[in-house]
């Protein structure tokens, strides 16, 4: 069964890392809307800009040539007809090929390939020919000069018997209207630049917003964390606390024990004295979810409940040594049967608070979350204590939570300020939830105070900033 939990995760975990969610993208859109807006007014701006400073207009003429075929009887109707057909499909070409041009220039014209438009009517044996121009009189010049190049083309061909189409009683004929001229029409860019401007600047805001979705967005605040993780934020921790001693142990000071009760006092005020057993949680190592874990020990030992810290992070355990106390004689010690319940139990020297380390190191430790050994320490556990702390790995690190999680009576996710993105929680989240996790709430840390001052619990870390900083033992 285990193995199957495992295997059902690491897919989940593999689908959920590529996967968008359009929830989460709409945050990061809301969120950095400010920017998103000034990208869209200024890439506007600029194409309206261009568009009537550096955009004119041009003008373009237009004029029907006929395809025509030389009659004689029925049968010659047919073949003729056919012939200018095939004849249109091939003098399309001519129309903007380099020889066409090469002679137009020679004409005194300054002309290119996109100059020229030619649209054909097979049912009437008409081509459109349209050219432009910088003004009415040049685009007629041009584009009488181009329909002459192509007749003279042709008839050479027709001539010296170099293509079979042209070697037929067809001809080319310009017609220019009723009145003997091509039309013109004014032609403008302008409107079109300021929209394709308006459209671009759309998709790179939109393109923006979906960079720092995948690659830049942190969470950074309280509101952050509960809009990407549907659960309330219940403390949010100033990095400004992160004085320390020098020492890897809690800072012994009322005020700690004064701040942390607020999430404390949360945790009493659920425990109806059947929820007893927390795994404290975090997405990655340097979030700072021992530190929590410890701290809140200490808080829940101070209102003289009874608590237990288990330490159950076998990759990189260090409850210990924040209490000062030796690794050895842990989990391991009572899963081999070895030692019982109360020779594995360590007192801290805080009031209250009890720790159980991991042991000796074993490279096939999720066996222990999957026996029944685990199961019964916990259910001992139960009942000498009011509250039961499991510091587990992170969620990224192993996959010892999918085994966890169904044991615990609720879980407190740690989140790290500008440590993680929102897309990063977000599949922690889901991957919690899946493997039946009841996340109570996230307590963010390592925060500014101007960033969530309406958030603010504060507590007094137990480690010094060059550990806060690095996340080095604290962060796991």
């Amino acid at each position: 069964m285990g193995n199957e939990n495992v295997n059902r995760q690491t897919a989940n975990k593999k689908s959920g890392d590529k996967g968008i969610s359009l929830g989460e993208l709409f945050y990061v859109i809301k969120k950095n809307w400010i920017v998103e807006l000034a990208i869209i007014l200024v890439i506007t701006l600029a194409g309206v800009a261009y568009a009537k400073f550096f955009t004119k207009n041009y003008y373009v003429a237009k004029s029907d040539v006929i395809i025509k075929a030389d009659i004689g009887g029925k049968e010659q109707q047919y073949n003729n007809t056919t012939l200018a057909e095939r004849y249109m499909a091939t003098i399309s070409d001519v129309f903007t090929s380099d020889g066409t041009l090469s002679r137009v220039k020679v004409k005194g014209f300054d002309i290119k390939a996109s100059d020229i438009s030619v649209t054909t009517n097979e049912e009437t044996l008409k081509m459109t020919v349209s050219c432009k121009g910088a003004d009415e009189k040049a685009a007629k010049a041009k584009l009488a000069a181009v329909i002459d190049v192509v007749k003279e083309a042709c008839e050479e061909k027709k001539a010296d018997g170099t293509n079979k189409y042209f070697n037929a009683d067809v001809t080319i004929e310009r017609y220019d209207g009723y009145d003997g001229e091509p039309s013109v029409k004014v032609v403008s860019n302008k409107r079109k630049i300021a929209v394709i401007g308006g459209v671009a600047s759309i998709v790179i805001a939109f393109l923006y917003a979906l960079f720092m979705y995948l690659v830049i967005d942190k969470v950074s605040t309280s509101e952050s964390v509960e809009n990407v993780s549907g659960v309330r934020n219940l403390m949010t921790i100033s990095r400004e606390k992160f004085q320390g001693a020098g020492k890897k142990a809690p800072v012994q000071n009322v005020a700690v024990d004064l701040d942390l009760r607020k999430l404390s006092d949360t945790f009493i005020y659920m425990n109806d004295g059947n929820n007893k057993v927390y795994q404290i949680q975090s997405t990655l190592s340097g979030e700072g979810k021992t530190s929590v874990a410890t701290n809140l020990a200490i808080a829940l030992g101070g209102s003289q409940r009874k608590t237990l810290i288990i330490d159950c992070d076998f990759l990189k355990p260090s409850v210990h040594k924040i209490f000062k106390l030796h690794r050895e004689l842990g989990i391991t010690d009572y899963f081999k049967g070895e030692k019982t319940f109360d020779e594995i139990v360590k007192h801290t020297g805080k009031e209250n608070v009890d720790l159980i380390t991991c042991g000796d190191r074993i490279v096939n430790h999720t066996i222990f979350f999957t026996s029944s050994k685990f199961k019964a320490l916990l259910e001992e556990a139960k009942e000498k204590y009011d509250f039961i702390l499991l510091d587990a790995a992170p969620v990224k690190v192993t996959s010892d939570y999918i085994n966890i999680s169904p044991l615990a009576d609720a879980t407190l996710v740690v989140v790290g300020c500008d440590r993680i993105s929102s897309r990063e929680l977000a599949a922690t989240f889901k991957e919690l939830r899946s493997c039946d996790a009841n996340v109570i709430g996230t307590v963010l840390n390592f925060c500014s105070v101007e960033k969530n001052r309406r958030y603010y619990y504060y507590y007094n870390a137990y480690t010094d900033r060059g550990e806060a900083d690095s996340g080095s033992n604290q962060g796991k």
